[in-house]
């Protein structure tokens, strides 16, 4: 009896001193996450502002009024695609620290699903940050890489990934997530903010999808017209 009180009291002050480090440890990787999330950020509000100073004092010449509206809206959507996906980075990566210290996760097919939303994240504020970049130049926009038929194709694919990442996330936790019931379930509110932050982003990049196939299409008919006027 005395041994198996002695063997209960061991195991407990193992697993508490096993407990500690890991959640210091799980700590000190959060504060790592949101310190990289926060400075990318500055650095990336810091270089939009320059950049949008120069291109104030080196406007572009712009005929249509579709390309007016892209050059003031543009820059405004790529930096609500950058803020979302850093916190969407932040939301999944904090989520699989967590997993991978204290192995609280709902299943493998969830923690799968954060691992894909952290890569769609990621992806998207680092290419969006890029494209605001490009669209902002008065040089820079006639490059190749930043034509409508190039931000068309990375919205595409863009919206694949997003899609798919919260099509698996609800997929492998529906009652969480179409009925709100959380029962005795870990990080609730957390997994929520997750697929609420991923349907938003895919929302958005659906209108930029639109409004790119909208400026592509006046752009076509515009040229007859500029042949026209050339010829004459």
């Amino acid at each position: 009896m005395t041994s198996a009180v002695l063997a209960t009291q061991s195991s407990l002050s193992h697993q508490e001193t096993t407990g500690a480090p890991r959640t210091l440890y799980s700590n000190t990787l959060v504060t790592l996450i949101v310190l990289i999330c926060v400075l990318f950020l500055s650095a990336y509000l810091c270089a939009l502002i320059v950049m949008y100073r120069y291109a104030r004092n080196h406007p572009r010449a712009l005929n249509k009024k579709s390309g007016v509206y892209l050059q003031r809206y543009a820059p405004a959507f790529y930096l609500f695609l950058v803020i979302s996906s850093l916190f969407e980075s932040s939301l999944s990566g904090w989520l699989l620290v967590q997993d991978a210290y204290l192995e609280n996760f709902p299943n493998s097919q969830s923690r799968r699903s954060a691992a894909l939303l952290l890569f769609c994240a990621c992806w998207t504020s680092l290419t969006s940050g890029t494209y605001s970049m490009l669209f902002l130049h008065p040089r820079w926009t006639e490059y190749c890489i930043s034509s409508i038929g190039a931000q068309a194709l990375w919205l595409l694919v863009t919206l694949i990934l997003w899609t798919v990442g919260a099509g698996v996330l609800n997929a492998a936790l529906p009652q969480l997530l179409l009925r709100a019931q959380c029962g005795s379930l870990a990080y609730c509110r957390q997994i929520q903010g997750l697929f609420a932050v991923a349907v938003l982003t895919t929302l958005a990049l659906t209108g930029g999808l639109f409004v790119l196939i909208w400026a592509a299409k006046s752009f076509t008919f515009c040229i007859p017209v500029l042949r026209r006027k050339s010829e004459a």
